[in-house]
C-alpha cells in the first residue's frame, strides 16, 4: 500500500470516529434536559482526557516504533491493548473517587462509565495499533461498526428512559461491541500483565509523551478558564463556536498527525531522504487545508452562520483570521514535529511542546486583557508560530549533526538518539 493510500485510509478512520462522536453529541443535546446534558458533558470530558493520556502512553510509542514480523505484531497488539485496559481500570478508580465532585448525585452514572473505561480504551488502542502496523482497513471497520452501534444503542437507551445512566449504558455498549470486534481481528486477547514489559520496552517514550500530553490538555482547558475570567463568558462562547466551525479541518489535522508520524517512522531507517520530503509535503498539504477552511468560513453567508450558531455567529466573524492563521501554522508544523517525533528526539520535543503550552496560556491572558477573544486568538497563533520556527531550527540542527545522512541506521541504533 502506498503512502498516499495509507494517508487516505487514516483520514477515513478519523472522519468516521469524529463523525460518530459528533452525531452522538447532537443526539444527546436534542433528547435530554440541559442538566443531563451538562453532566454527560462532564463525564464525556473525563473520558476524552483519559483517552488522550492513554494514546500518549500506549499508541504514540507504537506509531514511532512500528513492530516488524507477525510474532512482533501480535505481541504489540496484545501488549498495547492490555496496557490500555489496565490504564482504563485505574482511571475508573479515579473517576469513582472524584465523581461526588464531578457529577454529585449522579454518581451511579459514573460507576457505569468507570466499569466501561477499560473496554473503551481497548477499542481506541487497537484502532491506532492497527494503523501503526499497517492494517488500516481493520481500523476503519472497527470504527465504522463501533460508531454505528454506539449511536444506535444511545438512541435506543434514550427511548427507554432519557436518563444519564441509560445514555452511558448505550454509549458504552457500542464501545464494548467495537472492542470485541477489534480483539477478534487482532487474533489475540489483551495481555493484562503487559504494562511492566511495555514500560521496559517503550518507557523512554511513554514518560515524556504522557507528561507532554497532560500539559497540553491542561493548557487547552486553562485557555478557556482564563478567557472566561478575563474577557467574559460571551467570548468563551464565541471561541467554542469558532472551534465548531473549524472542526472538519481539525479532523484532517488529527489524521495528518497520525499519518505523518507513522509514515515517517517507516522511512526513517530505510529511506531518510524521502522522510524529509514526505514530511514537508504533508505539512504543506495540511497547511493548505487550514487556509481552505479559513476561506470557507470567511465567505460563509450571514444567514447560514446565524442558522448554524445563532447569536454567537456575530462573535465568530472577528476570530476567523486569527483562527485561520493558527490552523495553517499547526498544519505546517506537522512536518517538523512529526520528523522529530519519528527520530525519537524525545527530550527536545518534550521541552518544546511544554514551553509552547505554557506560553500559550500566558499569551492568551495578555491577549484577552487587551482585545478579548480576538486578542487571545491572535496571541495563541503567535505562540504557535514561534513553536513552529523553533521546531524547524531544531530539526535543522539535528540534521546537520547526524553522523551519516546517507547510510541507514538499524532500528536499535535509531532508538539510542537522545
Amino acid at each position: 500500500m502506498t503512502a498516499a493510500r495509507r494517508g487516505m485510509w487514516t483520514l477515513a478512520d478519523h472522519v468516521i470516529c469524529s463523525g460518530s462522536n459528533f452525531v452522538l453529541m447532537i443526539l444527546v443535546a436534542g433528547n435530554v434536559s440541559v442538566v443531563t446534558l451538562g453532566h454527560f458533558a462532564l463525564l464525556y470530558g473525563f473520558y476524552v482526557v483519559v483517552v488522550e493520556l492513554s494514546r500518549a502512553a500506549v499508541s504514540e510509542p507504537l506509531l514511532v516504533r512500528r513492530p516488524e514480523g507477525d510474532a512482533a505484531v501480535r505481541q504489540a497488539l496484545a501488549d498495547s491493548s492490555g496496557s490500555a485496559a489496565v490504564f482504563g481500570a485505574l482511571a475508573g478508580v479515579l473517576l469513582l473517587a472524584v465523581s461526588p465532585l464531578l457529577v454529585g448525585p449522579y454518581w451511579h452514572s459514573a460507576v457505569v462509565l468507570a466499569a466501561l473505561l477499560p473496554v473503551l480504551l481497548v477499542w481506541d488502542a487497537l484502532r491506532l495499533a492497527f494503523i501503526a502496523v499497517g492494517q488500516l482497513r481493520r481500523a476503519v471497520l472497527v470504527d465504522a461498526v463501533g460508531g454505528a452501534v454506539q449511536v444506535a444503542a444511545a438512541l435506543a437507551a434514550l427511548r427507554v428512559e432519557p436518563s444519564l445512566t441509560w445514555l452511558i449504558v448505550g454509549w458504552g455498549f457500542g464501545g464494548l461491541v467495537a472492542a470485541v470486534l477489534a480483539t477478534a481481528q487482532a487474533g489475540t486477547l489483551p495481555r493484562l500483565g503487559a504494562p511492566r514489559r511495555w514500560l521496559a520496552e517503550y518507557g523512554r517514550l511513554v514518560r515524556p509523551y504522557f507528561v507532554e500530553t497532560g500539559a497540553l490538555s491542561l493548557a487547552g482547558y486553562a485557555v478557556l478558564i482564563v478567557l472566561g475570567h478575563v474577557a467574559g463568558p460571551a467570548d468563551v462562547g464565541a471561541w467554542r463556536a469558532a472551534l465548531t466551525l473549524f472542526g472538519p479541518a481539525n479532523v484532517v489535522m488529527a489524521a495528518g498527525r497520525v499519518a505523518v508520524v507513522s509514515e515517517v517512522s517507516r522511512l526513517r531507517d530505510a529511506e531518510p531522504g524521502r522522510m524529509f520530503r514526505f514530511a514537508a509535503m504533508a505539512g504543506l498539504l495540511c497547511g493548505a487545508v487550514g487556509a481552505g477552511a479559513g476561506a470557507a468560513v470567511a465567505i460563509l453567508p450571514d444567514p447560514v452562520g446565524r442558522a448554524l450558531l445563532g447569536e454567537s455567529w456575530a462573535g465568530v466573524e472577528p476570530l476567523v483570521p486569527a483562527f485561520t492563521a493558527l490552523l495553517v501554522i499547526e498544519g505546517l508544523g506537522l512536518g517538523p514535529y512529526g520528523v522529530l517525533r519519528a527520530m525519537e528526539r524525545v527530550r527536545m520535543l518534550f521541552f518544546l511542546r511544554v514551553a509552547v503550552a505554557g506560553g500559550r496560556v500566558l499569551a492568551v491572558t495578555v491577549g484577552a486583557a487587551l482585545a478579548g477573544a480576538v486578542g487571545a486568538a491572535t496571541a495563541s497563533s503567535l505562540v504557535e508560530a514561534a513553536g513552529f520556527l523553533t521546531a524547524l531550527a531544531l530539526l535543522a540542527a539535528v540534521f546537520t549533526t547526524m553522523p551519516s545522512r546517507t547510510q541507514p541506521t538499524t532500528p536499535r541504533e535509531s532508538r539510542g538518539h537522545p
